[in-house]
């Protein structure tokens, strides 16, 4: 199908799109990477009156590895995070990033549209709220810093006001010390995931210092499971533990039952999936082969 007409608008900063965006109202959208909105233009689900192309924007694309932060531009396309050399000692961004749908998408999609269409589905959301990235808007007001976690806390409702836009996303260095791993269950590459973990371990000699997991599909929201740290800090990685921290993480989800399963299958889900990171997250820090982040049941 064709989408309704629309009149169309390339800026060349943020500022201008804002005011662009504030002054359409109900009827502008923000168009970066497109792989969202275009379809929904062209089943006519959305009919816009204005688009707003933010291609334009020089620089909103750009990746910067401080010593303490990385700061990620909101137009950065997802096979171009996943295969940034300055990214690869941080194998857990590489898994999300490199795990999403199909070539197209991930060579079209942005992180800052993800974020934006606050889907629970959505990947980066369960990575960073277990990173507790912040992201930097710009709005009609100026600028202001949120957390990933407060941005996200409705489902498809980002907490953005009128004219604002995603302009960067910033993780600290810190929250990705050791080793992580993200790992996803879907029915194939294309299609969401039926749940995904966002496991990033940190090490004190053989004793873990902190653990951090995120969940996405599993609830209304991405979920950060901050009691994972609190089961894991100053213990020893042994199966045990993990078997605790997975049965705990079981009892925090908050699937809802679909065609994708029911509330029992989704919360054994959960369990299996801190296992299989957990998994990963050994076998990357012994050096050897890891299993695989990725599994597809439709096959």
């Amino acid at each position: 199908m064709y989408p309704a007409r629309f009149n169309y608008l390339r800026t060349d900063s943020f500022a201008d799109a804002s005011v662009a965006l504030l002054s359409g109202g109900a009827g502008a959208k923000a168009l970066a990477g497109g792989q969202t909105l275009i379809p929904m233009l062209k089943l006519r689900l959305l009919k816009p009156e204005l688009i707003i192309d933010l291609g334009g924007i020089t620089n909103a694309d750009d990746i910067a590895v401080g010593e303490g932060v990385i700061e990620i531009g909101a137009l950065a396309r997802h096979a171009q995070i996943g295969t940034f050399d300055g990214l690869k000692a941080f194998p857990i961004i590489g898994d999300c990033a490199l795990g999403i749908a199909d070539a197209q998408v991930r060579n079209m999609g942005t992180i800052g549209g993800s974020l934006a269409e606050a889907d629970p589905c959505s990947c980066w959301p369960a990575l960073l709220v277990a990173l507790e990235a912040e992201v930097l808007i710009q709005g009609p007001q100026g600028e202001r810093v949120l957390s990933v976690r407060d941005l996200l806390a409705d489902a498809y409702t980002p907490d953005l006001a009128p004219g604002e836009l995603i302009t960067r996303i910033a993780i600290s260095r810190a929250a990705l010390s050791g080793t992580g791993a993200f790992v996803a269950f879907k029915r194939a590459a294309p299609a969401y995931p039926t749940g995904s973990c966002a496991l990033q371990v940190a090490f004190d000699g053989d004793r873990i210092a902190s653990a951090r997991i995120g969940f996405g599909c599993l609830g209304l929201t991405p979920l950060a499971f901050d009691q994972a740290n609190e089961i894991a800090a100053g213990k020893l990685l042994v199966d045990d533990l993990v078997e605790d921290i997975a049965q705990a993480a079981s009892e925090f989800v908050e699937p809802i039952e679909d065609i994708k399963g029911s509330e029992a299958y989704k919360r054994s889900l959960a369990r299996g999936l801190v296992i299989h990171a957990f998994k990963v997250v050994k076998a990357r820090r012994e050096r050897a082969v890891a299993p695989g982040t990725h599994t597809y049941y439709g096959r």
